[in-house]
């Protein structure tokens, strides 16, 4: 009973977190607009990217360590930290684009982000997940009633309160691990870097492939657009993540299946696949329309159902690759998706402007399934 406790746990933690990030791109868009609140966004796209590139694929490396050498958890918690933050010289590339105070600010948060998710390994290992979404809550709860506070649109405010809800966030998780009890003990080394490296490549891979085209949408189209996409793809990556937090329960066991129960899987996820894309593209056209009034129109609803489905169909195959070792051929898929995305998002987005991006997507996402569907076909 205990152990379903925390897989639910888990599954709401997992919708819980991007769900509190739509409700702030919501309430930014409504009650500072969607051009001021655009300029937020343009550069939380830059900050999403250097977080990431500071977790250096962190998390996936530290719990296969972890397990196998539980006496030296922090040991490696640290020492990993440690190597990773040398990393931060790469944002000086943000002086380039921003204002010095502005540059500044988005540093800050960069590093306080990467120390709050070096905490995530330690999360799943210990399996502190409630404590985690409270957490998060708390957070949000700090920014939103900040938010809410602030009348007139001021981008060094916000971000001030961003860092300060994160630092809220940083401090309850050393508190949570009791850090201060752990023997300072660690080595900064390159080879943390080097064994992580393929992690990184391949989340680094994923995320490219799946923010490509809000990287195109900021870089050549209005603030306002841009509140406007990230409103709409968010809220349509949430439907999308529900693939993945279906198949949450059962991913230990899945390595130790045999090929007809991922056939099965299959079958079930293929039927589920139309009625909940089919649901949830209605709902988020409900909500987005008629209460936020995006002002969008009906086929861009149509073309992100669309771009939704295929989720729901390769998420099980691409489980099927990792359990034969094939991660690689995920990493290969990862990439010529990214490739595909960016020329193509490119081409159409200067032809038919911000529709333009979205068919692109759509066109990717059937493209990347048709791939993993071959790699694990021909892999059987």
């Amino acid at each position: 009973m205990e152990r379903l406790i925390k897989i639910c746990t888990n599954i709401i933690r997992g919708f819980t977190i991007p769900l509190l990030n739509f409700i702030i791109i919501i309430f930014g868009i409504q009650h500072f607009g969607k051009q001021n609140w655009g300029e937020y966004i343009s550069i939380q796209i830059w900050i999403s990217l250097f977080v990431f590139i500071l977790n250096w694929g962190n998390k996936e490396y530290l719990i296969r360590i972890y397990s196998h050498q539980p006496s030296k958890v922090y040991f490696h918690f640290f020492s990993n930290f440690f190597t990773r933050s040398l990393l931060i010289f790469t944002t000086s590339i943000l002086f380039f684009f921003f204002p010095i105070k502005i540059s500044l600010s988005a540093i800050l948060i960069i590093f306080l982000m990467h120390t709050y998710n070096s905490f995530e390994s330690l999360i799943i290992y210990q399996q502190k997940f409630a404590q985690q979404l409270f957490i998060e809550i708390l957070g949000f709860l700090i920014f939103f009633i900040a938010l809410n506070y602030q009348e007139k649109f001021d981008l060094e405010f916000i971000l001030g309160i961003y860092s300060l809800s994160i630092l809220v966030k940083v401090v309850s998780s050393i508190i949570l691990f009791k850090i201060w009890k752990e023997k300072l003990s660690f080595q900064i080394s390159s080879q943390q870097l080097l064994f992580s490296l393929f992690f990184f490549i391949l989340g680094f891979s994923g995320m490219i492939n799946s923010k490509i085209d809000l990287y195109l949408v900021n870089l050549f189209l209005s603030k306002e657009i841009i509140s406007s996409y990230q409103t709409i793809t968010t809220a349509f990556l949430m439907l999308q993540s529900m693939a993945f937090l279906i198949t949450a329960p059962i991913n230990k066991s899945l390595y130790r299946s045999n090929k007809q129960v991922f056939d099965k899987l299959m079958k079930i996820a293929g039927k589920i696949a139309i009625p909940m894309a089919l649901l949830g593209s209605f709902c988020i056209w409900l909500f987005l329309e008629k209460y936020v009034k995006l002002g969008l129109e009906w086929p861009v609803y149509i073309i992100c159902f669309f771009s939704t489905l295929p989720s729901f169909y390769y998420i099980i195959p691409i489980y099927s690759l990792y359990k034969k070792h094939l991660e690689k051929k995920v990493l290969y898929s990862n990439l010529f998706a990214t490739l595909i995305n960016f020329i193509l998002g490119f081409v159409l987005l200067k032809k038919l402007g911000v529709v333009g991006i979205f068919i692109s997507v759509c066109i990717t996402q059937w493209i990347y399934l048709i791939i993993i569907k071959k790699y694990e076909s021909s892999s059987s």
